[in-house]
């Protein structure tokens, strides 16, 4: 009985959800990728915040410290933003969540020091930062409303000069 009920009110959710937003998409295909891109990219960079975290107390480079306190600064803002939309358009409240995996590299990262973290950090943070271009590549194409695709340009353009930046920095630092 509380199996069924729960299915009942999943499709009834799934149904009725545009109905409760403010300003949902056009279309629920539409509506249903921007909903699971926004919870994906609020999940994503809450694995750079807590990175960058720790990287303003281990990293050695000046220059470095401060790229990580931008991430921490944006990708906050990015994940206060998309809850914001999630809310306002689709009346869904969300609280990232991590993957077990990515507990893992944070627990990796957060054993590290000095020198040896600036790289591991820097290597990592270059692979989670080409996910989220492909991933904000993907919403161009797929998203209804202009806040979120402004966004997804802005992720790119960012994170593409951030991963710039951080493979002139190996190659500088550690002749990579």
């Amino acid at each position: 009985l509380m199996a069924a009920l729960i299915i009942a009110l999943g499709v009834l959710a799934g149904t009725a959800l545009p109905a409760y937003a403010s300003a949902p998409a056009p279309d629920q295909s539409t509506a249903g990728y921007e909903i699971k891109f926004m919870q994906s990219m609020i999940d994503h960079p809450q694995m750079a915040v807590m990175t960058a975290t720790i990287c303003l107390e281990e990293a050695v480079h000046d220059e470095l410290r401060a790229m990580c306190e931008e991430i921490v600064a944006t990708q906050s803002q990015e994940i206060d933003t998309m809850q914001m939309w999630l809310q306002e358009w689709y009346g869904i409240s969300y609280e990232p969540a991590m993957s077990p995996s990515g507990m893992r590299t944070v627990e990796r990262l957060a054993a590290l020091e000095g020198e040896e973290f600036e790289f591991a950090f820097m290597e990592m943070m270059i692979r989670h930062h080409e996910g989220a271009i492909k991933e904000a590549s993907r919403c161009l194409q797929r998203a209804y409303h202009e806040d979120l695709l402004s966004m997804c340009e802005a992720i790119i353009e960012a994170q593409q000069a951030e991963i710039e930046q951080m493979e002139a920095w190996l190659s500088e630092w550690y002749g990579l």
